[in-house]
């Protein structure tokens, strides 16, 4: 009778366990495409790595608002996401998770960089002034984002451009169109009348 009477008092249990469920408790359920790799987390260290090189050095010496670069990147590092995840992130091994950062993390940044390095290098004629230094240290990108325009300055066509402003501290700014479209600052160094050189003698990657 004892025995009877704890087998109707113990609780009814389904034999039957989803099979989502008994994926949490022994893990989560991977796809067998899924594979165990390296190399997308080292192309994220690398394209982190290179994405603040690049900002750092390459996005000082541009003519764009922050702004802008951030909505440059934003669009480089979602846009491979908009590929199916079966047919691009699945064959390459990886989840969905590690597919989205890999993305954000390694594609967007290098896809950003490179375009920035493009745009600095492949240049139209390089158009040289020479300005006037008020003050040590003056940036002239800073300069471009609190104003809209660059330091004010004589455009040199040869070297008697620089009688205007004889025996002050002056700057060669030298800037160029880039080929995606904007500005690049080529050369910001200390003028020297004797050393320069006419316009004419530059010659840029494309016209």
């Amino acid at each position: 009778m004892g025995t009877q009477r704890n087998r109707s008092l113990s609780p009814l249990r389904s034999p039957y366990r989803p099979h989502h469920q008994q994926g949490r408790v022994e893990g989560h359920v991977s796809d067998p495409e899924v594979k165990e790799q390296t190399w997308p987390g080292t192309l994220m260290v690398f394209g982190i790595f290179t994405l603040l090189l690049s900002f750092w050095w390459v996005g000082e010496k541009t003519l764009i608002s922050y702004t802008a670069l951030g909505r440059w990147f934003a669009l480089f590092a979602f846009a491979g996401n908009l590929l199916s995840y079966k047919g691009a992130g699945l064959r390459l091994g990886m989840e969905r998770l590690e597919w989205f950062l890999f993305n954000l993390l390694a594609v967007g940044p290098l896809l950003f960089s490179a375009a920035l390095w493009v745009n600095m290098l492949v240049h139209g004629p390089e158009q040289l002034q020479i300005v006037q230094v008020h003050h040590y240290g003056l940036n002239v990108k800073r300069y471009w984002i609190d104003h809209g325009v660059l330091p004010p300055g004589v455009p040199i066509e040869k070297a008697t451009d620089l009688a205007p402003l004889a025996g002050q501290k002056n700057n060669v700014l030298g800037t160029a169109k880039g080929c995606l479209g904007y500005v690049v600052i080529t050369r910001w160094e200390g003028a020297d009348s004797e050393k320069l050189e006419p316009v004419e003698g530059m010659h840029p990657f494309w016209h």
